[in-house]
């Protein structure tokens, strides 16, 4: 893939790439806590009579919304890091290069915009894909394991 298409011509952009996907991939790690919250909730709907697992009379599961809640705060991180991005990539143009008042000048309008916003929107859009890839798993999950009986 072309990334330099994405950046500002001349751009160092590997390591704020590298960084983005690094926080992305933590954030998606971090996210699989879900798992352990979702036994905690399946371990609520049972009670043991004479050394076997018996489910309980009447008992509901924790709402797949409240046992989700949470995880996608570990993206924030991410978040922040591509916002800063944007800023980082204005002030490349108007210190590291001084090649701002070009980039008002040419005839699009939006090009020095366009720049400076392409690369985090392609990081925010990646996020996005990933966290409702896992959020469909983890739903999935959720009816696999809790007995229909107890769904909310």
């Amino acid at each position: 893939m072309n990334w330099e298409k994405y950046f500002p011509p001349g751009y160092a952009y590997e390591m704020e790439r590298n960084g983005a996907g690094l926080l992305l991939g933590l954030g998606a790690v971090l996210s699989l806590s879900f798992f352990g919250r979702l036994h905690s909730a399946v371990d609520n709907l049972y009670e043991y009579r004479n050394r076997s697992r018996v489910l309980r009379e009447g008992v509901l599961a924790a709402p797949f919304g409240r046992l989700v809640a949470e995880q996608w705060s570990f993206y924030l991180p991410l978040f922040l890091f591509l916002a800063a991005t944007v800023i980082f990539h204005y002030i490349y143009y108007r210190q590291s290069t001084k090649s701002i008042y070009l980039m008002k000048r040419l005839p699009g309008r939006w090009v020095l915009l366009k720049s400076c916003v392409q690369g985090p929107l392609l990081g925010l859009l990646a996020a996005a894909a990933l966290a409702g890839l896992l959020n469909l798993l983890y739903y999935g999950s959720y009816l696999l394991v809790i007995p229909r009986e107890c769904l909310p």
